[in-house]
Order: structure tokens, then sequence, then C-alpha cells
């Protein structure tokens, strides 16, 4: 059995995560111990057992330790099925995270779909606009089919959103160059509010953002969304599109914050994306290690800051599959190139 310390690295959710996709996909059983040790509140948060039980579920796995609170857990997987799930987290925990554990095994068992309930646009975590605009459509370039689908939005803290992923079976995953800097075509700012809220604040968030991104010389397009919730929300994303590439950077509203503050917190990291001529956003060198791994052949991108999120889940794939050969370039907080040789295995 494969032990792995929760407090490696960056020492959260990200480990445990990665490692349940990995056990599913490789057969392979874990234990984890010192859980989101370097986190304010360590062990299981709602969240994160939502993604121990669903992966559980998904594949009529043995598990230990799943409860709220536990720092250690051991799993011990099944061959993950195919199929319809529907899953609550039952607070406004992060429905993407779950998500992102559950895709690639439920493609490899032959597709389904995956109805989850909890947070879609809230702090720590890839929102639902991030996954369908950017991160997903990558995948999908990759190999992967699907559909993505929100039902309801859900920020903090009553959550209450939902979500639809529809998840075609797998095909062959292939590697994918994103090694030239990012040039976008067009740069698409999302600016929204919840209906509870007054109309100026999205038109106000939507104006600093297109006015910042036009003195970078910049091409732009402004959507103005607006729906119910239930706790009041607003966000700002700045999505940038050359042909399958695709890079983006979401902010989060919160009471006090002016819109004006919103929108530069989108803008700012995203022109940074361009000024350190990369590839991709920061968050997404993250989330595409997992795919590119087991992916056919050679995925090379360069990242604005090499994180300790990408170092650390870099860590825990070679502990599943050290057949895999990653390569990061650059420092912890400064820009990077990463080169990941998959093991062809999906």
């Amino acid at each position: 059995m494969l032990i792995l310390d929760g407090s490696y690295g960056e020492g959260g959710g990200q480990i445990l995560r990665t490692a349940l996709t990995l056990s599913l996909l490789t057969g392979r059983s874990f234990r984890l111990v010192n859980i989101r040790a370097g986190r304010p509140r360590p062990g299981l948060r709602p969240q994160h057992l939502a993604c121990v039980l669903g992966a559980a579920r998904l594949s009529g796995a043995e598990v230990e330790g799943a409860e709220k609170g536990s720092r250690e857990i051991v799993f011990r997987p099944r061959a993950p099925r195919p199929g319809a799930y529907t899953l609550e987290i039952g607070t406004a925990g992060a429905t993407s995270l779950l998500f992102q554990t559950l895709y690639l095994p439920l493609a490899q068992a032959g597709g389904g779909r995956l109805i989850l309930r909890g947070g879609t646009h809230v702090p720590q975590s890839p929102c639902f606009h991030y996954l369908a605009e950017v991160f997903w459509p990558l995948v999908e370039t990759m190999g992967l089919s699907g559909r993505l689908t929100l039902r309801k939005y859900g920020f903090y803290p009553r959550g209450g959103g939902e979500i639809l992923a529809e998840i075609g079976p797998a095909r062959e995953l292939r590697g994918l160059d994103l090694g030239a800097p990012l040039r976008p075509e067009v740069t698409r700012v999302f600016s929204f509010v919840t209906a509870d809220l007054p109309e100026h604040i999205r038109r106000r968030q939507a104006s600093r953002a297109e006015k910042l991104l036009r003195e970078a010389g910049l091409s732009v397009e402004v959507r103005l969304e607006k729906a119910p919730s239930a706790s009041p929300g607003t966000f700002v994303g700045v999505v940038g599109q050359e042909d399958f590439r695709r890079a983006g950077v979401f902010a989060l509203g919160a009471r006090g914050k002016p819109a004006e503050k919103v929108a530069e917190e989108a803008v700012g990291p995203y022109l940074q994306i361009m000024e350190r001529a990369s590839s991709v956003d920061q968050y997404l060198a993250d989330q595409l290690l997992l795919p590119a791994a087991l992916a056919k052949g050679l995925t090379r991108f360069r990242t604005p800051a090499v994180t300790r999120h990408l170092l650390t889940n870099a860590w825990v794939i070679r502990q599943f599959l050290p057949e895999v050969k990653i390569e990061i370039q650059g420092a912890e907080g400064e820009p990077g190139e990463v080169m990941v040789h998959g093991s062809g295995t999906f």
C-alpha cells in the first residue's frame, strides 16, 4: 500500500484529490496521513469528505477514516463504474474540486453524468465559469468529450448551487503543446451579480475591466450576467483565447469590496500572463498536470508562476506513476516552463 504524507509541500486538499483520482485509475490503494496539515483547520472538511465519498461511490471502494475532521484515511479502490451520480457537499464547498477529482475515472469507466451540489463560485477554488471557459475546452482538445451545465449558482456561505457534468467515454488522451506565449485574439470579460444586488455593480465591474484591458492594447468583448442565488455574490472573469489555447482569471466580490477592485483583481494577474510570456495561467498549470501525465506524448506549457500547488501535485503524481517524467524549470514564485512526458496509459 502506498503511504502519502499530507503535510508535504503545500499541505492542502490537492494531495487528497489527486491521490483519489490516481488510485481509481491505477487500482492502487493508499493511506494518507497528516491530511491538510498545512491548513488552519486540518483534517477533512466537508468538501474534502465529499471527494472521498464520491470516489468511493464511483468504484465501490473500501474506505477507513471517512469522517469530518479525520486526519488519516485508507482508500482501497475497485474499478470505477459508469453511470449517473448525484453528490451533495452539504455546504458551500467547491463543486469544481469534486468534479476535478472524478471526471477522469468516470471517463475511463465509460462515461456518465455527475450532478454536484454545493458552491459554484466560492473562494480558493476554480469557479464554474473557469471550468467551462478555460479548463474543460483544453481537456477536450486532449481527447475527452462532454458538456458542463450550470443549473443553479451557489455562493458562500449558503451554497445551494448545482452543476451537471455529462462525461463521454474516454478516447486516447494526447499531449498538448502550449509552449508559445499566449497572444489572445480576443479577451472576454464576464461580469456577474446575483439578482438581489444593484445593477450598477456589474456595470462598474465590467467598465473597469474593459478600460484596463483596452489600455493594455487588447481586443475586448463584454458579457453581463445576472441570476438568482441563495447567497448574494459577484464575480469578474477575464478569459483570453488564441486558436484552441485559453487562459483566464476570475475574482470574487465581497461585502465592502468596491466593484472596481474586483475587476482589478482579475485583470492584473491576467495581464501578467502576457507580461511573463506565459501560455497558461498559474492555476491551469496545476490542473493540466494530471491529464498530461496520463496522455500519450509530450505536454508543454509556460506558467507565469511556479506555485507550491504545482510542485506538490507533481510529487503526488510521481508516487503513483513513477514512469512519468515531469520537468519543471523555474524557481517557486517565478515564471517557469513545464514539460510532462505522459505515460499514455489512459
